[in-house]
């Protein structure tokens, strides 16, 4: 008899078998509720404990200050431990290789509970002065025993979980855990940018591409009254768009190509706008000043007319055409981010949150 086609999952985009027996769903529902919470409940830990890695010399001598500033994250990663990952690991799993590792690290959890947690647990929250060498010697030993454990059982963890099994050595390596920050942090950033430029987009066809397309039909300069609103809605592009591309460009998770594309329309954004702002400007004070310097006899009256429709055109032309540069620009850039959106999800990184958000979709199913 042959044996039973196995289930697979996409990681990526690669198709990873799950063991025999074990179906899609039971993996799904396992990633949800369990695995993934393991997961970030493990890297918070491991976050905090490393923010606070001493040698024994620096925390036998630091200020009482630095001291409780330690022992205040350590008893917050001892809770942490003890009230969101204990549980979590205390949940069975369908995968043999998971549940392997989730025992192993239940019983590690366990020795450490009765050797180093509890010894934390015996010392108030606000430690009296007469025992901070207690805490000193106590954090000595506590600090590398828990962030050993969370290494040891997070890398047992992580190898076992199937989508671990076409790239390892990445889901054990310290990159992971930071790739997994920046990507959800640029990924949040994207979409508050996408949203951002949801809103301008009226702006944008009323005060950039309209008054492009009048300004081109008439060949005229635009009047103070008719330029206003445009001048509010550049200034916001300067002020309100400009500064939020380059915080999304100073973001450590983008990648070359993407910063090219983006670089290239914070460049060319504010520098069209300011252009056009002067252009305009100029323009004004060009007609102004054929305007003043019109003689009175009719000749002189008949070529100022004519100067005056000269450099209406000459400088409607340029205005318009900026304008559709600018407007071409935010178009570009409109198109660009769900792309970029979508290419981020895609990362490895941002595999919790894409779980993340299947299980809120399914609560809400």
């Amino acid at each position: 008899m042959s044996p039973k086609p196995r289930h697979v999952i996409l990681v990526g985009n690669q198709q990873v078998p799950l063991p025999e027996g074990v179906t899609a769903l039971d993996w799904a529902l396992e990633r949800v509720n369990y695995q993934n919470p393991r997961i970030r409940s493990y890297l918070g830990c491991i976050r905090l404990i490393e923010g606070v890695l001493e040698s024994n010399y620096a925390l036998l001598h630091c200020s009482p200050e630095r001291l409780l500033d330690i022992w205040g994250k350590v008893r917050q990663v001892a809770n942490l431990i003890r009230t969101q990952l204990a549980p979590l690991l205390e949940a069975s799993s369908p995968i043999p290789r998971l549940e392997e590792a989730r025992q192993s690290a239940g019983m590690a959890l366990t020795l450490l509970g009765s050797h180093v947690l509890r010894g934390l647990e015996r010392f108030p929250e606000e430690v009296p002065p007469g025992q901070l060498m207690e805490v000193r010697k106590l954090l000595c030993v506590s600090i590398g025993q828990i962030h050993s454990f969370l290494h040891d059982t997070f890398g047992e963890v992580m190898a076992a979980d199937p989508r671990s099994l076409h790239d390892a050595d990445y889901f054990l390596s310290r990159r992971f855990p930071r790739d997994i920050e920046e990507a959800e942090w640029l990924h949040a950033t994207l979409v508050r940018l996408r949203d951002y430029l949801a809103s301008l987009d009226a702006g944008r066809q009323e005060h950039v591409a309209g008054v492009a397309g009048l300004v081109r039909r008439d060949e005229i300069v635009p009047s103070i009254a008719v330029w206003e609103p445009t001048a509010g809605f550049l200034d916001v592009l300067l002020s309100g768009l400009t500064p939020k591309l380059k915080e999304v460009l100073a973001l450590r998770g983008v990648r070359f190509y993407e910063m090219e594309i983006l670089d290239r329309h914070a460049f060319e954004i504010p520098h069209r706008c300011h252009l056009l702002l002067n252009l305009h400007a100029a323009a004004l004070e060009a007609v102004e000043g054929i305007k003043a310097g019109v003689g009175a006899t009719p000749a002189e009256k008949e070529q100022g007319v004519r100067d005056l429709i000269w450099c209406h055109a000459s400088f409607g032309r340029r205005i318009a055409a900026q304008l559709s540069e600018i407007d071409t620009v935010m178009l570009d850039l409109v198109a660009f981010v769900p792309l970029w959106i979508e290419a981020v999800e895609k990362r490895r990184a941002l595999l919790l949150r894409k779980s993340a958000e299947e299980g809120a979709q399914r609560e809400v199913w």
